[in-house]
């Protein structure tokens, strides 16, 4: 019988400041705004990795040793020019990509990323980050 699969290695209640998603990528929480930053398999970034050119592994693990996982599991380090990045907002609502009518912003550059993270660590309470966020990604792209 398979064991079925930890949503978080935490046992206390809530999310974390810091998380990782299989090896792709990241999230952070951040003065009330959770950033994801993805680069992994299937994600808006660069096309020998968005479409998988390397083949899913098979990962031996004690509670399902025939788990076949994508390819990011089996790397010590996975890399990516570019990633995509979703922002959540304080109230539960996604700050969308306006120019692509996306819930996520794709192809973004690592200065993009850091730029995201300024404005949303520089945010004032209640302020509303919607069209600075979307200023960020169009002068970066």
């Amino acid at each position: 019988m398979m064991k079925e699969r930890q949503y978080t290695n935490r046992e206390n209640e809530g999310e974390s400041t810091f998380g990782i998603t299989y090896n792709k990528g990241y999230f952070m929480n951040i003065n009330g705004y959770r950033i994801s930053v993805q680069f992994g398999y299937g994600n808006y970034v660069d096309s020998d990795i968005r479409y998988g050119r390397e083949p899913a592994v098979k990962l031996a693990v004690i509670d399902n040793p025939d788990m076949v996982i994508d390819a990011s599991m089996g790397f010590s380090v996975w890399q990516s020019n570019f990633a995509e990045v979703m922002i959540d907002g304080v109230n539960g609502d996604t700050i969308k990509n306006t120019s692509e009518g996306d819930m996520v912003f794709g192809w973004c550059s690592a200065e993009c990323v850091a730029k995201f993270i300024g404005c949303i660590a520089s945010a004032q309470p209640e302020e509303d980050i919607k069209a600075a966020i979307n200023q960020i990604y169009e002068s970066n792209r």
